[in-house]
């Protein structure tokens, strides 16, 4: 199956806004490196946060030390010293997330030794003969290394496999895996193989910690080195990736963000057990089955709330009023639409407003209904909505870029795998031929870019807002035959009609219009004063295609 990943991170229960807390120290003592920068405010700038991201490491709060290193690269990009801890920083927070899945401990953590190697070497066989670009095995066998070492210093990893080593054996273990990292050597499979059995006998010999665990961090590690969208996927990490693709999960049908008392509620699916229960954006989930949430990391406080269909969870909710309530809540099946908006914006002129926030197998279906729809209240112009629509399934970008287009060229993959070559081009008699306006953010990624630059570069509709993110990437996922998990690979790179590569560059708005704070879907958490899509009123980017939508309407008559 293949994917324009960028997608939001399912949960069996809910879409998760990942804010983690804390856990332990990113190494043996953050020092705060020498300034670096192109002129005295930047550079200043740039210290500050690098002060700022080392408390939080203190803190153990690898998501906020994260962000303020990001924040703090977007300006000073030349600081090899921000971008050193923010991938350290990454390491511990992968690594925890890891550790609270519960599929991976107690199915990967518990594969007998030859059957974890056996998963190793199918990784490794999967990237040699589909990754989008020849990968030497050496800078994977390095990632994996490091992996372990950071593995080595966080207690996650220490409570759950080394719990009654000395800290000295443990400081031995990681000085002899740094002495090798630079030595490595592995022109085939079979020198890569050899060179784990040797990590996994000195971590074993050493520190008693079994070869599962050390194996684990190497296929981690592989993925880590290749680029941001390639991932080893859990058993539950598959089974939520193939929830997000069908569009329906097991839950309460809840999307999450960590607050100081546990859990926000930054968006309620309608018709899931939440949504009938009375609970509304803005509350606050403060209790689990008796157990406060305060203080606890965003994956543990959701964990806390996932289950199997048909089981019941006792929940406290405060309300905006600041008042507290008991619900029992029955997980069941939660379908996830991706057409979240259909209304006419403006009937004068009949301008009719889509918000599509993914690309999910309904989506054609759902926007089919929602055009009809539209167009049974005389709509004469589309204003589609993909702000914050971070992508999804290939192929179904490609269809509904089909029903708007009747000829030209909609997109062109390129990899190394026979499969991962082709042109897609538009077929004769699409059925939706009225004047589009497309809208467009930095959050815009991977399908969406896809749709509207075909849309664009085939003169058939304008793109209206930012520029949008610039994922130029497809990924393919590969179920694997060991260890009840799955691998999704970055197998090919897309290229709009006119031959343009989408990394780093996305689409380029026709009219450019930036929105008074960041925008996202309605109910989605966003910085005060929130915007909710699809409010003229309230959204320039909105008003700024309905202004375009009168002009070219004018002109038509």
């Amino acid at each position: 199956m293949r994917l324009l990943d960028s997608m939001r991170t399912f949960c069996a229960l809910a879409i998760l806004t990942l804010t983690p807390s804390s856990f332990v120290l990113a190494d043996d003592g953050p020092e705060i490196l020498a300034p670096a920068g192109p002129g005295p405010s930047r550079s200043s700038d740039a210290d500050d946060k690098l002060r700022q991201g080392v408390e939080f490491e203190r803190q153990r709060n690898w998501s906020a030390a994260i962000e303020v290193y990001q924040e703090a690269l977007v300006h000073a990009p030349g600081r090899s010293d921000l971008r050193q801890r923010m991938i350290l920083c990454e390491s511990h927070y992968k690594l925890n997330r890891r550790y609270l899945d519960s599929s991976f401990r107690t199915v990967l953590l518990r594969l007998p030794s030859e059957t974890s190697l056996q998963l190793y070497e199918e990784i490794l066989e999967r990237i040699e003969s589909h990754y989008v670009e020849p990968v030497a095995l050496e800078p994977l066998l390095r990632r994996g290394l490091d992996n372990l070492e950071v593995a080595l210093r966080d207690t996650s990893f220490l409570r759950a496999n080394a719990p009654n080593v000395h800290p000295e054996r443990i400081k031995q273990l990681r000085d002899l895996f740094k002495s090798r990292r630079e030595l490595i050597l592995a022109p085939s499979r079979v020198e890569a193989r050899q060179f784990v059995l040797w990590a996994c006998s000195e971590a074993r010999t050493r520190a008693g910690i079994v070869t599962a665990a050390v194996i684990l961090e190497f296929a981690y590690g592989a993925c880590d080195a290749l680029d941001d969208y390639t991932s080893y996927l859990t058993p539950n990490k598959l089974e939520d990736l193939f929830g997000l693709i069908d569009g329906n999960f097991v839950g309460l049908g809840v999307e999450l963000k960590q607050d100081e008392l546990g859990l926000r509620l930054v968006n309620v699916l309608e018709g899931g057990p939440a949504s009938e229960a009375g609970i509304k954006v803005g509350e606050k989930i403060t209790h689990v089955a008796g157990i406060s949430l305060a203080g606890l990391g965003l994956d543990d406080s959701a964990g806390r709330l996932q289950g199997n269909e048909g089981t019941t969870v006792e929940i406290v909710v405060q309300g905006k009023d600041g008042k507290s309530r008991k619900h029992k809540l029955v997980r069941r099946a939660v379908e996830v639409r991706s057409v979240s908006q259909v209304k006419m914006v403006s009937r004068e002129e009949g301008v009719g407003y889509i918000q599509l926030t993914g690309f999910q197998k309904t989506s054609t279906d759902e926007l089919r209904q929602a055009i009809s729809a539209l167009q049974r209240e005389k709509m004469r112009y589309l204003v589609l909505d993909l702000r914050g629509n971070p992508g999804g399934l290939l192929n179904v970008a490609v269809d509904i870029a089909d029903l708007f287009l009747d000829q030209g060229v909609i997109v062109t993959t390129r990899g190394r795998a026979p499969n991962q070559s082709a042109v897609y081009r538009a077929q004769p008699g699409a059925p939706w031929r009225m004047p589009v306006a497309i809208l467009v953010d930095h959050d815009s990624a991977s399908a969406s870019e896809i749709l509207a630059g075909a849309l664009k570069e085939n003169h058939r509709a304008i793109v209206v807002g930012e520029r949008s993110y610039g994922k130029g990437s497809v990924q393919s996922i590969f179920p694997l035959r060991t260890g009840e998990a799955g691998l999704k690979l970055t197998t090919a790179k897309f290229y709009s009609p006119l031959d343009h590569a989408y990394s780093e560059l996305g689409v380029q708005p026709d009219f450019a219009v930036k929105p008074h704070v960041a925008a996202r879907p309605a109910g989605a958490a966003i910085k005060a004063p929130e915007i909710e899509f699809g409010d003229p009123a309230a959204d320039p980017v909105l008003d700024r295609a309905i202004q375009q939508a009168k002009r070219q309407m004018t002109l038509v008559r």
